[in-house]
């Protein structure tokens, strides 16, 4: 029975009840309620996907939250997956046995790639399908914001269009088109707008090309600038967080959670874009200062704002950014359908198969 060690992550702790027989019957009911949403029947996909990972399943999947654990858990593991902890030299000496480590995506700034290779440990990686659903949503939310997508729709008689400030009224087309006879004020196009990515990570490298295709200029900060060969064929260029902020008509930050990226975007931040910049944010709510997002939008200083991730899950009905006409809610669907999270995961069940036949 082979051995799997994975990062105890709340979405690989799916790949703990796909390949072990022994996990929890908690987190399989968990999965189970988590997929139901566009899987009916996860019992049938279950046993097709166990079924192609010959000689795979059942294994013994060691689910590991932290580096000294995983380092433990190493000393006769087959694989490793791993989406964010460190992978070193000192914790493949630790495992005589390891025949692979699977990245869950493509960014492998977290393992020493060069060790593994030294110790003919080849590093597995692929493009998640969730991520790039994620970039998708990105763009809706723009489209939502720069075109007034959500602000106008239904608006189509002179006295709703007018309830919101609008002055509408048809033009004389003998000499010239009708369109926007709405005259709604304050639209955008993607094209030649700059967005600026806080992170380009697996999300950002889906984002940046796709904004590429719009027309539209990316530059993107994180701590570790990455290397021109990674980032020039994605459209992105590095900028300082200070000149992303001024330049950007958009800022998405598309960071993890940590001590060090709560509230990231405070109050010194929004006083630093350029006025009418938007935000959008499809990553962790808390990256956003509340009580400073809220004086942007009271000032006139921000454009608008686009969430799909929230302060609080479900949502208050008085919830206060509900109040701003430019402002876009929508209720964390970004990494939704199910069905790219199931390939992802079928994509890491048929590498380790291979990896470890």
């Amino acid at each position: 029975m082979p051995i799997i060690v994975i990062e105890d992550d709340k979405i690989l702790r799916a790949l703990h009840v796909i390949l072990d027989p022994d996990a929890p019957d908690a987190r399989r009911a968990g999965l189970q309620d988590y997929l139901a949403v566009d899987l009916p029947d996860m019992s049938a996909w279950l046993d097709a996907l166990r079924a192609s990972a010959t000689g795979l399943y059942p294994a013994s999947v060691r689910m590991v939250g932290d580096p000294a654990a995983m380092r433990a858990a190493l000393a006769d593991a087959d694989a490793l997956v791993v989406e964010g902890l460190a992978v070193g030299a000192d914790d493949l000496a630790a495992t005589p046995r390891l025949r692979m480590v699977q990245k869950f995506g493509v960014d492998t700034r977290n393992i020493d790639t060069e060790a593994c290779a030294a110790r003919g440990i080849p590093v597995a990686t692929f493009r998640r399908r969730t991520s790039a659903a994620v970039a998708e949503h990105v763009f809706a939310l723009l489209f939502a914001l720069t075109r007034k997508v959500c602000l106008t729709n239904g608006r189509l008689d002179v006295e709703s269009l007018q309830a919101l400030g609008f002055r509408p009224k048809m033009y004389d087309q003998r000499h010239v088109s009708g369109a926007n006879w709405a005259r709604v004020t304050g639209l955008r196009t993607l094209q030649g707008m700059t967005l600026g990515l806080i992170g380009l990570g697996e999300i950002g490298r889906e984002v940046a090309p796709r904004a590429a295709a719009f027309g539209i200029e990316v530059l993107y900060h994180q701590r570790r600038r990455l290397p021109d060969d990674v980032a020039a064929p994605l459209g992105a260029r590095f900028a300082g967080f200070d000149e992303l902020l001024e330049r950007s008509d958009a800022i998405a930050p598309l960071v993890p959670l940590t001590p060090a990226t709560e509230g990231l975007i405070d109050g010194a931040a929004f006083a630093r874009m350029k006025p009418g910049a938007c935000l959008v944010n499809v990553s962790r709510a808390t990256v956003v200062d509340r009580a400073a997002l809220i004086a942007a939008l009271d000032s006139g200083r921000l454009g608008g704002a686009a969430f799909d991730v929230h302060y609080r899950e479900p949502g208050d009905p008085d919830e206060p950014l509900r109040r701003y006409p430019n402002v876009v809610l929508t209720p964390h669907i970004a990494s939704t359908p199910r069905q790219p999270g199931m390939d992802d995961f079928a994509t890491v069940v048929a590498s380790l198969a291979a990896g470890t036949a």
